[in-house]
Order: structure tokens, then sequence, then C-alpha cells
């Protein structure tokens, strides 16, 4: 009886011994995943990372050689390459105390890093009116993202590449352009000269009727306010527009020079009452017509006010 339970005893424990070297079985490390930038730009630090075999006997280490003769370790870890060039990075996972190892590696390529620069500015139109749309665009280089920042001069900005403005009131403005990236920045400027808006009568128009009188008159007849309300009308519309009024007065009239003034004040008067500025006015009076002109025949056509455009 004894024999037979130091037998069983045996047994058992050879058989317990034979279970717990089966579950401590040393399974070698594998690297199943490396995971790292394809480029990078000098200064800039990337991530590089493995992945390991779940079952592999721990504890597992990880070594890194960057090809810069720099180094790290950890599953997981960061490293910038501070000058240019295309890098072989090695992995080295390791376990049982260094019995068990393996190698992946990856190739990274490294430029140098470039500051935002602009290279070129234009606008579409250089010498627009108040009512003309502007579009703005610009040449930049540098890494992205490159991000843009446009003053227009009367207060107003834009973050978009190539902008469109309308300007408001004519003047001469200087538009500014920034852009910036996260290496750096750089700066420009150019200058428009914004012109009245004048519809295409403004620029068609290049005389205005004139104003006719009753002998030594200087009273505006029906005939001459119609003449003058189609004058108005125009001036009204051309903002820009300023005129000169000569005042004449046919031979044998009284009082020329004076008479002339007077025909001159009437017409600056019936403007300034329809509305047109005395800033776009300028009155004279000619006195007495001389010679021939080219008016109609007859005194009558000397007894006149003209009205001539000023650009």
């Amino acid at each position: 009886m004894a024999t037979t339970s130091l037998r069983s005893t045996f047994i058992m424990v050879a058989l317990l011994a034979g279970a717990l070297m089966t579950g401590c079985k040393s399974v070698p490390v594998e690297i199943t995943a490396l995971e790292a930038p394809e480029t990078l730009k000098t200064g800039t630090a990337g991530t590089f990372a493995v992945r390991t075999n779940e079952d592999a006997k721990q504890p597992v280490t990880v070594s890194w050689a960057f090809g810069d003769n720099a180094t790290g370790s950890g599953a997981s870890t960061q490293h910038a390459f501070n000058s240019p060039g295309t890098y072989t990075v090695t992995a080295t996972a390791t376990n049982r105390k260094g019995k068990s190892s393996d190698v992946a590696t990856t190739r990274v390529a490294v430029a140098n890093m470039e500051p935002a620069a602009i290279t070129g500015m234009r606008a579409s139109d250089m010498n627009p009116d108040t009512q003309t749309r502007v579009t703005f665009s610009a040449t930049a280089t540098g890494d992205d993202p490159v991000s843009y920042s446009w003053s227009m001069g009367d207060g107003t900005t834009s973050s978009a590449s190539s902008p469109s403005h309308t300007f408001s009131r004519p003047g001469t403005y200087t538009v500014a352009l920034e852009v910036s990236n996260e290496f750096g920045s750089d700066s420009r400027t150019m200058t428009l000269t914004v012109d009245m808006f004048e519809a295409a009568i403004c620029r068609e128009t290049t005389e205005l009727a004139s104003a006719m009188f009753e002998r030594n008159s200087s009273d505006l007849n029906g005939m001459a306010r119609g003449v003058l309300a189609d004058n108005v009308e125009i001036l009204n519309e051309c903002p820009n527009m300023n005129v000169r009024l000569e005042g004449v007065a046919a031979p044998g009239e009284r009082r020329a020079q004076e008479l002339s003034e007077d025909r001159a004040r009437a017409v600056e008067t019936f403007y300034t009452d329809n509305g047109v500025s005395s800033t776009r006015i300028v009155t004279l009076g000619k006195g007495r017509a001389e010679g021939v002109t080219s008016k109609k025949e007859g005194l009558a056509q000397y007894r006149r006010v003209d009205t001539i455009i000023v650009r």
C-alpha cells in the first residue's frame, strides 16, 4: 500500500511540473507594425512607434536608432532631425533578457523648413472707380498651411487668399498683405487710386449746351431754363464733372462786362438751386464778344453763357 501511494505522488508531481513548464513557455518577440512619418521638416518632431506580438514573453523593450547618431527608447517616442536628408530609422524590440529580438526599419525624408514669403502681389484694376469690384491675389511660397491677412486701407480686412473689394469712396488707398506659417511671415503693400464712378454719359459728354438771353437781360427765360435743366441732369449724374461758366455780351448791349458777369451768376444760381455744388463751378464774365465765334451767325448768339466742362 505504501509503495503504491508513493508512486502516485511521484506521478502527480511529474504531471504538475510538466503543466508548469508548458504554461511558462517563452515566446520570442516580433515587431508586427512600425509607424513613422514619411517626411519631416528640420526641427519638427515626428512620432515613431512599434507594435509587437501580444504573446511575447515580457518584459519587451524597444530601442531606436534614428540614423543621425541619435537614439531613443520606448514603444512610442518622438524625434526631430536638425539637418535635411534621408534617414534610415531602426527599431529593435528585445525580450528574454536579450535572447530574443526583432528589427524593423523605415526611411524618413527630411527637408529644411520654408517660412512664408510673398513673391508677387496683384490687383485686377489699379485705378478703379467707386463701383468697380477689385480682385486681389498674391503668389506666396512656404510650407503649408500659409495664412493670408489683407488690409484694404479703408478699414476692411480679409483672410481669403484672393479677396474682392469695392471701395465706396474715391481716394488713394494702401493695400497691405501679410502671409504667415509656423516658420515665419512676410508682408507687402500696394497703392491704388480710386476715382468716383462715372456713367457712360459722363465719359461721352464733351460739351454742355449754352443758355441764351434776351437783349440787355440776365434773366433766364423758359428756353434757357430748359437747356440748363438738361445740363443739370448730366452734372448730377457725373459728380466728377466740374464746369466753368463764361458769360458773354453781344456788341451793342449796355454795361457789357457787368451784364456778362450777371448772366454767368444767373446760370450758377440755377445750377446750385438744382443740386449742383458751388465747389464744382467757376464763373467768369468775358464782357463784350469780339470777332467771329464758332457759334451761329447773328448777334443773338453772343448773348449767352457757355457751360464749359473742366476735367
